[in-house]
């Protein structure tokens, strides 16, 4: 019996150092990935201070491969288009998407012969298409380099819409390419236990920005020790107008200035304010994208939407048919888009309408009209200015909040509105938030107006409340400064019934407005059971009255001041990490890793 009981401890006890021994390994392993991923994220950073030299400087030349887009060594695809208008024309992208299939099918291509294509449908000038397939099963790192050694490394792995996230067939739009420079572009094969099993560099001359952008913003960095957020930023801005000045002829002294106008696009610029990729757009640019159905949703147009793939094919394009796009655009989830215009061809205030567009079938419907859901408002200011066209309202954001329902933001009444019943002949104004003082003309609307709750006021609330002294009335103070001129706002709802946040930049700007040089981050908890909102957090930033917006980060915020021309991240405490100067003045900046579109 001793002895049975003697074998059982010995085996509990090995059991048991085994079991200590393989936790020990699955440690050291977890350990093991944990820091390859803190390197990857270094990587993705884009930051030449991180960074452990340049990857062209590790590739021994006989070993690359040149790319010519021309010549008689021409060995890689291009398309050529006319203007934007052809670029997003649905007809024209799919030729090109039946070229590149023809050819896939007539010749095999391996990571050592590739099939590749410059920016094949137009979309994205700092772009290479890309296909290959692999015997075994892996993942493609890719990593673009440039001997300009003011311009860092771009490194990212691309995305992978299979299980497992590897495949043995490679297709992929390879972005981050710099204009005007002879870019080395390495694709690195890892193995489904994220072991290198091959590699290839390729080198190509990449075409100048289309849209004339500059290719390096001026940087300035800041005293926070906080580390910048990973991603790109996509900037959203009017071409430039350039001026110059020439000699009016030979041998004269005399100059004039000649006025050139740059071509509209979407820019996303890394870190290092290099930029990574360029979507031309056609007189537009838009204030925001969306990604939908695996696609980016983009105001290709001042009268269109456009559904770009991962691939940059454009898979759909919608006209507005009568409308104009005017501000941003949001999406309801359930195949609807809606959008802040202004009616074409008509005399009458700009961005005051929201029309809903119906991705499937392109159909366009007008949902709201605020010249005659706040008619007194705006014959009020037609009569003022004596112009049907008086810029009164200027819708800039759209939420949609349930069924038929949107929050809207307008910057001329400093006002956020909940609208009910869109798009029947009588849609209703539920509520606004804003200053009650804006509204004194308007007794119907300054009811509508919710109250304010202070911190106080919240906490009495929950106590049993007191006997007040009904004949004693003593004035109410504000409990804070409401919002004047917001952009940007953002709604997202709260787990309790009836409760959600916004959050916005408060330009601090237009009637009523404090001037204290400061614009501010601020961050509501409405309460529609109780018809009340209350100010949670409020942060102050250099002042910008136009445009811009602010962007809350995990550690910080992403801020674009539009009247300077300028955008920055700072840490929590509003402490500078970096600034970067946009030529002309951007409408907005938002920071995006695009992970699950373009990389993994």
């Amino acid at each position: 019996m001793k002895g049975k009981i003697k074998v059982i401890v010995i085996t509990l006890v090995l059991l048991l150092v085994a079991t200590g021994v393989f936790l020990w390994k699955m440690n050291d392993i977890s350990k093991g990935l944990s820091e390859a991923e803190k390197q990857r994220l270094v990587e993705e950073r884009d930051l030449l201070e991180e960074q452990k030299g340049k990857a062209i400087d590790d590739v021994n030349a006989v070993n690359m491969i040149p790319l010519h887009l021309s010549g008689e060594d021409k060995n890689v695809v291009s398309t050529k288009f006319k203007n934007t208008k052809e670029i997003y024309s649905v007809k024209k992208s799919q030729e090109t998407e039946e070229n590149l299939t023809t050819i896939k099918k007539n010749k095999s291509f391996s990571l050592k012969d590739p099939l590749w294509a410059y920016n094949p449908y137009g979309t994205n000038g700092c772009s290479m298409y890309v296909y290959f397939t692999t015997s075994g099963k892996s993942y493609c790192r890719y990593t673009i380099s440039v001997k300009d050694e003011a311009i860092p490394d771009f490194t990212r792995t691309a995305a992978i819409n299979t299980a497992g996230g590897v495949t043995k067939e490679h297709e992929y739009q390879i972005i981050g390419l710099v204009p005007g420079e002879t870019n080395y572009i390495t694709l690195s094969l890892y193995n489904p236990d994220d072991e290198l099993s091959e590699k290839q560099t390729f080198s190509i001359d990449i075409p100048s920005s289309r849209s004339g952008a500059r290719k390096k913003l001026k940087v300035v960095d800041g005293r926070s020790r906080t580390e910048i957020a990973n991603g790109l930023y996509v900037v959203f801005q009017k071409a430039e107008t350039v001026k110059k000045k020439v000699a009016a002829g030979r041998g004269k002294k005399a100059k004039k200035k000649v006025v050139k106008r740059k071509k509209n696009a979407v820019l996303l610029y890394d870190n290092s304010g290099i930029l990574r990729t360029e979507i031309p757009t056609n007189n537009s640019c838009g204030r925001n994208m969306e990604q939908i159905y695996g696609t980016l949703l983009v105001a290709s147009g001042e009268s269109q939407l456009s559904q770009i793939n991962p691939l940059g094919q454009v898979i759909k394009t919608i006209s507005l048919s009568g409308y104009k796009q005017a501000g941003e655009y949001t999406y309801d989830g359930s195949g609807n888009v809606y959008l802040i215009a202004t009616a074409a061809g008509k005399k009458e205030a700009p961005a005051s309408r929201v029309i809903e567009v119906v991705l499937e079938t392109g159909g366009v419907t007008e949902m709201v009209n605020m010249n005659t859901l706040f008619k007194k408002v705006y014959q009020d200011a037609v009569k003022k200015s004596g112009k049907k066209n008086v810029n009164w309202v200027e819708l800039n954001s759209v939420m949609v909040q349930g069924t038929n329902t949107l929050l809207l933001s307008s910057k001329k009444l400093s006002s956020i509105i909940k609208v009910s019943n869109v798009g029947s002949f009588l849609p209703k104004v539920n509520y606004i938030i804003a200053d009650k003082r804006l509204y004194k003309k308007y007794d119907s609307l300054r009811k509508k107006v919710l109250t304010k709750l202070s911190e106080e006021e919240e906490a009495e609330a929950e106590e049993t409340p007191a006997v007040k002294n009904i004949l004693k009335k003593p004035k109410k103070k504000d409990p804070f400064p409401s919002q004047y001129g917001q952009e940007a706002v953002q709604y997202r709802k709260k787990s309790a019934e009836g409760q959600y946040e916004l959050t916005m930049l408060n330009c601090n700007a237009g009637k009523g407005s404090k001037n204290d040089g400061q614009s501010y981050y601020l961050r509501y908890l409405v309460d529609e059971t109780a018809n009340t909102y209350q100010l949670k957090g409020r942060k102050g930033f250099d002042r910008t009255k136009q445009y811009g917006n602010i962007q809350k980060q995990d550690n910080g915020y992403v801020y674009c001041i539009s009247d300077r021309g300028i955008y920055i991240e700072t840490d929590d405490t509003g402490k500078l990490i970096k600034q970067y100067y946009a030529p002309g003045k951007p409408y907005r900046v938002v920071k995006n890793d695009f992970k699950g579109f373009w990389f993994q």
